[in-house]
């Protein structure tokens, strides 16, 4: 059975290849999403430097067993799961951007602990600890940015999806390599890579995506 397209002509998008580059040019432009899209992938960066570099800190600098190793790794998977269940909690109750900034500040608190730590050489509890709570803030800070972004491009949203999909793998692709710069047995450019993280997410925010003005729909989540 066909279906027509149900949408008017002139409102239709273009989805050939320079469509889509002019689509990616606008979004581009526009402060607010590109703001949040930083936020999520400046912070996903730093998962996937956490992803690189955990089998080496855990085993290497703290002589853990692949077992308590495998443990760790699947906690601080348990702990993205909760941030996403966090916001669902709070949905309709609080704005999005307060969501966002209770993810960020959580994220900028774990990311300077885990920092100080591996400078001080700290024990291994000091560093799961923190990593559980920085997961977990990027499951808030994730989750909210990308519907933040999203809200005022529905007439680009696949576009704008695509555009927020491929920005944590760019953005990670210069934090993986960074994070084994001193050895195998420093863990130091680790915390450096997340503390600069949480940190350039923040300024993102308040750079881009606070300074711009929201589009005009409600700003609380639906549930």
């Amino acid at each position: 059975m066909k279906i027509k397209e149900s949408l008017p002509a002139e409102r239709r998008v273009s989805s050939d290849f320079m469509g889509l580059l002019k689509n990616f040019k606008d979004l581009l432009k526009h402060r607010r999403f590109i703001g949040f899209a930083l936020v999520q992938g400046i912070l996903f960066a730093g998962v996937f430097a956490y992803i690189s570099g955990a089998s080496f800190i855990y085993q290497k600098i703290y002589d853990v067993t692949p077992q308590v190793f495998s443990m760790l790794f699947a906690l601080n998977g348990i702990s993205l799961i909760l941030g996403a269940q966090i916001v669902k909690l709070l949905a309709g109750r609080i704005k999005e951007d307060s969501i966002l900034l209770i993810g960020l500040a959580i994220a900028f608190i774990s990311g300077t602990i885990v920092l100080i730590n591996v400078l001080l050489h700290g024990p291994l509890i000091m560093l799961v600890i923190p990593l559980f709570f920085l997961n977990a803030a990027i499951g808030i800070t994730g989750q909210t940015s990308f519907t933040l972004a999203m809200e005022s491009q529905g007439h680009i949203a696949g576009s704008a999806a695509a555009l927020l999909g491929v920005m944590p793998t760019i953005l990670g692709a210069v934090t993986v390599p960074l994070v084994g710069i001193s050895g195998e047995y420093s863990a130091v450019p680790f915390g450096v890579i997340i503390f600069t993280t949480s940190l350039l997410s923040i300024i993102a925010y308040v750079a881009l995506a606070k300074s711009s003005k929201p589009s005009p729909r409600s700003q609380k989540i639906r549930a």
